[in-house]
């Protein structure tokens, strides 16, 4: 898939639970695991969108509907993370890491674990 669309957060959800399911379940399956009151049409209708977007096939096992991810979790993060990256912060992952820390969102042992992770990346060693 060449250019992955963003999903709204409901049909994200939906993705997260199919991904932590191994990237194949039921319909019902996936009810179960999204852990919030949504009743089978919604779900439905959910994954009805995210099969005409292309990032589920639906195949019928006696009478249950079953959903294999055609987008993997790391693709669409890393599709998703350039997509922020590019809009918020023109493409500078410097503004980025400034915007986190000045937000509070980074601790000092998230500075050093990026600090040590970039350290690695320069050594080739990852």
């Amino acid at each position: 898939m060449s250019q992955l669309s963003r999903l709204p957060e409901s049909e994200l959800d939906i993705m997260l639970v199919l991904w932590s399911l191994g990237g194949e379940a039921s319909a019902p399956s996936i009810g179960t695991a999204l852990g919030r009151d949504l009743t089978a049409s919604a779900l439905h209708s959910y994954l009805k969108r995210l099969e005409d977007r292309g990032f589920v096939r639906r195949t019928k096992e006696g009478k249950v509907n079953v959903y294999t991810a055609l987008v993997s979790e790391s693709e669409y993060q890393s599709a998703e993370s350039g997509s922020v990256l590019d809009k918020l912060y023109n493409g500078s992952l410097k503004n980025f890491a400034a915007a986190l820390w000045d937000g509070g969102k980074l601790s000092q042992d998230d500075v050093s674990e990026l600090r040590s992770y970039l350290e690695e990346l320069e050594r080739g060693s990852h």
